[in-house]
């Protein structure tokens, strides 16, 4: 199903991060578009994400329906929840998992960790309250399929500059058509300079093309938040996790908490700070 012919571009800075155009062959993206499910099947079953405007990931009734439903979304799913898939990823980020290593940023050599390829991370997503602290850790992958209609990328996409939950090891959106026209959904690209954030790159999002990225403590994006839209904007978000704290730990000031807030959880002291803040300054 993966596209021989895929265009494939690299980028190191501001982080890490592939953008790959007709990722999937001709023929299976078309019948992606064609399986692909309507806003109205989606109506009836609830989000439990809130990804997208409506989603649904493994677990789900729904997504049980879908793949059953679709050898198409079937072969997609085995293909995600597979060695093939998490290697695939872990092999065009190795010279960057390495430098995170080296670094001290990335506290595991994840290319050695065990592969949980069965769906761990179910009908829910994993968040800085409820992330795990394993020993014994290992990678495991995930897949969301949704949509998303005008406003998306306020209340949903992230809400915002943001950095993934701290689980994330690398990160893939996957845009599916759906419209005829938008205006807004691009991924955005965002760098730190001093204390100020600041847009290094803007991706439109088109057909059968995919974008991963690592997620160190400095992977700043967001959606522009669609404005116009004639259709739906169909993506999946496919994810290789770990099931333990892997990247180094981030301090608690009000740049992180600001826009790294789903990895900067506030402790006694900042909390204390925060709260004799709102009476002396």
């Amino acid at each position: 199903m993966i596209n021989s012919n895929r265009i494939l571009e690299k980028k190191r800075f501001p982080y890490p991060y592939i953008i790959i155009q007709n990722f999937f062959e001709k023929e299976f993206y078309k019948n992606i578009e064609n399986d692909f499910p309507k806003k109205e099947s989606f109506s009836d079953y609830p989000n439990n994400l809130k990804r997208m405007h409506f989603d649904t990931t493994y677990g789900d009734e729904f997504y049980s329906k879908l793949i059953s439903k679709s050898e198409t979304f079937r072969l997609l799913h085995n293909f995600i929840y597979g060695d093939k898939f998490i290697k695939m990823f872990l092999d065009l980020f190795v010279e960057d998992i390495k430098n995170e290593i080296s670094q001290g940023f990335l506290k595991s050599d994840v290319k050695n960790l065990p592969l949980n390829k069965n769906p761990y991370e179910v009908k829910k997503i994993f968040s800085k309250h409820n992330f795990k602290k394993e020993n014994n850790i290992f990678l495991y992958p995930r897949l969301d399929i949704g949509l998303g209609e005008v406003g998306y990328g306020i209340n949903t996409g992230g809400k915002g500059i943001h950095i993934d939950n701290p689980q994330r090891v690398i990160s893939i959106l996957f845009y599916a058509g759906g419209y005829t026209k938008i205006d807004g959904g691009e991924h955005r690209i965002w760098k730190k300079t001093g204390d100020k954030i600041e847009i290094e790159r803007i991706i439109q999002p088109k057909p059968n093309l995919l974008i991963a990225s690592l997620q160190n403590n400095m992977s700043f994006h967001d959606v522009n938040p669609i404005k116009k839209i004639s259709g739906t904007r169909n993506a999946f978000y496919m994810a290789i996790s770990c099931s333990g704290a892997v990247w180094k730990n981030i301090k608690v000031n009000d740049f992180n908490l600001k826009y790294n807030k789903n990895r900067c959880k506030l402790n006694l002291l900042s909390k204390l700070k925060k709260y004799f803040r709102k009476f002396f300054f």
